[in-house]
């Protein structure tokens, strides 16, 4: 018998073809937000200790979990980047920074 329920130790998800549970995607969620983030800040000029301290405590949180091997991770990952680079533009656009642009609403939204 074919099993496709693959359980990890301590990762807290199972793989059944229809994605993981809410804290994980919320976990990976946060990563990709503070990710976003830190990028924009840097291609500003303007990054903060305190959020790469945040950003390296996330990141080995998804260590732990065993979600950095996830579908979902890469996904999250892929999109980085390039919302990194739209934010820094529209903060250089509308003369705020990087603190005053939309930066979380859309990035914590949980991947299904």
């Amino acid at each position: 018998m074919h099993r496709m329920n693959q359980r990890r130790r301590g990762a807290g998800w199972q793989q059944w073809g229809c994605g993981m549970n809410t804290d994980d995607s919320r976990i990976i969620a946060r990563f990709q937000r503070l990710t976003t983030e830190l990028l924009a800040q840097k291609r500003l000029g303007q990054w903060h200790p305190e959020l790469v301290d945040e950003l390296y405590r996330t990141s080995l949180e998804l260590e732990q979990r065993g979600l950095k091997k996830s579908p979902e991770y890469r996904n999250a990952m892929s999109r980085v980047y390039q919302q990194a680079r739209w934010l820094a533009e529209c903060s250089r656009l509308g003369g705020a920074g990087i603190d005053q642009a939309p930066a979380g609403d859309q990035a914590d939204e949980v991947i299904e």
